[in-house]
């Protein structure tokens, strides 16, 4: 069973997933979604609540590994672009190649305007939009293979997301990607209520080390479906206010994905 362990260096997100059913010239559209993820950081003065709050010692969790991959200048966050891998224990795995740029900060091409968009909400104001080219299941032990050097880090993508990244830098050179990580991470199934917002949510718990430093990233997800986007950005704001009430803090604008790359960025210390 778990039992959380506070540290100084420790990182929280909260995050919420809402699909949102789109309309046009007052007509329902089809029932398409725009999936929004709103996540909260929580400082490490607010941790403690936040642990009790969830009541993490209550359930079991599941292992998973994420690694996420960029040149050691970072070249690929640079063109707006994520690269990341996960695998369930030692088991099948996934990869994403996601497009993530705050709206008009990135010119996008016919392909990855085709795309279906989500948004991403670090704050209650602005959101970031993302369009994201996924492999649902990889081979048995694969993710495994690529961190143990066994495999090439391009072996994780299918062509259509090598076509992603190529598509926005032209000759990208595959073997020049390092690894950023692996982050061990735990996986609750098990759903709970945030007292003030309606939905069930779930939770993650990623644990970064290197060189003998440890930093913890908690998310806590929830779905919710919207018909329209004042609805989406009304559930944000109760989802947000439950955190603030639960003393999980205030939005910050940070980022699960970012908080990993500069904690493995080569050179940087812990």
């Amino acid at each position: 069973m778990f039992k959380p362990k506070l540290i100084a260096s420790s990182v929280f997100f909260v995050t919420i997933t809402a699909a949102l059913l789109c309309c046009a010239d007052g007509k329902p559209a089809a029932p398409l979604t725009r999936k929004n993820e709103i996540k909260l950081f929580v400082t490490a003065a607010n941790t403690e609540q936040a642990i009790k709050a969830l009541k993490l010692d209550e359930h079991e969790a599941k292992k998973r590994t994420v690694i996420f991959f960029d040149t050691a200048d970072r070249s690929l966050g640079a063109n707006h672009l994520i690269l990341r891998a996960r695998q369930q224990g030692k088991g099948q795995g996934d990869s994403t190649v996601k497009l993530r740029a705050p709206e008009g900060a990135a010119e996008l091409s016919d392909a990855e305007r085709a795309i279906q968009p989500e948004q991403d909400w670090t704050n209650e104001n602005e959101p970031t939009l993302s369009r994201s080219k996924d492999r649902e299941s990889t081979a048995k032990g694969l993710v495994s293979k690529v961190v143990a050097g066994q495999l090439a880090i391009i072996e994780l993508f299918s062509s259509e997301q090598q076509e992603l990244v190529t598509g926005r830098m032209t000759d990208f050179n595959w073997a020049g990607l390092r690894l950023y990580g692996p982050v061990e991470a735990e996986v609750w199934k098990q759903q709970w209520k945030l007292a003030g917002f309606p939905e069930d949510v779930t939770v993650e718990l990623w644990h970064l080390q290197k060189d003998g430093k440890q930093q913890d990233i908690l998310e806590v997800s929830a779905n919710a479906k919207a018909e329209t986007e004042e609805q989406a950005k009304e559930l944000a704001r109760r989802f947000f206010a439950a955190a603030r009430a639960a003393g999980m803090g205030e939005p910050t604008g940070l980022t699960k994905t970012q908080m990993v790359l500069d904690f493995y960025q080569p050179g940087a210390t812990p």
